[in-house]
């Protein structure tokens, strides 16, 4: 157990860890959730927090670049009408992720709708592991580097482990809720 925030190389070696069976086995994933999004507006601050437990926690500050086109997932939480889950990820990574509702790819000439919020469907596939309760002794881990410098913060729950194909090695922190409601094992 530690005091300081869980690092990135910490969790590939719990992964490489699962992977050895030393700990519950690391399962294929692939989403199944509906998303809200919207084109991100350059400079501003994307707040993302989540459920925890009872309450929300503030899990990450991220500053969207100044050049670039950038999107934002929200979602609704359970604990707030106030505070969503938000985050924001590169325009060439969400054509990857997402799809519309219907099945067929986003085009960049809908861009002009995306101004305001709408739904589409995730499409991606990824790795997760179960978290243990000692990974990290706060709820705290390093940010994936595509996020950017940081610390985030909520993983001191039950939860999963998780990155994308195309990130193996970038761990992020699932709350078992959500991982239930937005993925499905894939074999």
């Amino acid at each position: 157990m530690t005091t300081a925030p869980t690092s990135q190389y910490n969790l590939n070696e719990a992964y490489n860890v699962a992977c050895a069976g030393l700990r519950d086995k690391p399962v294929n994933t692939e989403k199944t959730a509906t998303k809200n999004v919207y084109v991100a507006r350059n400079g501003y601050t994307i707040d993302t927090y989540i459920d925890c437990g009872d309450t929300i926690k503030k899990e990450v500050s991220r500053r969207v670049p100044d050049e670039g086109i950038f999107i934002v997932i929200s979602e609704n939480l359970k604990n707030s009408t106030e505070y969503k889950q938000k985050y924001f990820i590169p325009y060439d990574d969400f054509i990857k992720r997402y799809e519309e509702m219907d099945g067929s790819e986003i085009e960049i000439c809908l861009w002009d709708k995306m101004y305001q919020e709408r739904q589409v469907k995730s499409k991606g596939k990824g790795k997760a592991f179960k978290a243990n309760i000692d990974d990290t002794k706060y709820g705290q881990y390093e940010n994936p580097e595509s996020w950017g410098d940081g610390i985030a913060d909520g993983a001191k729950q039950e939860g999963y482990w998780m990155c994308s194909n195309e990130k193996p090695t970038e761990w992020y922190f699932v709350p078992l809720e959500y991982f239930n409601r937005d993925y499905k094992q894939t074999f």
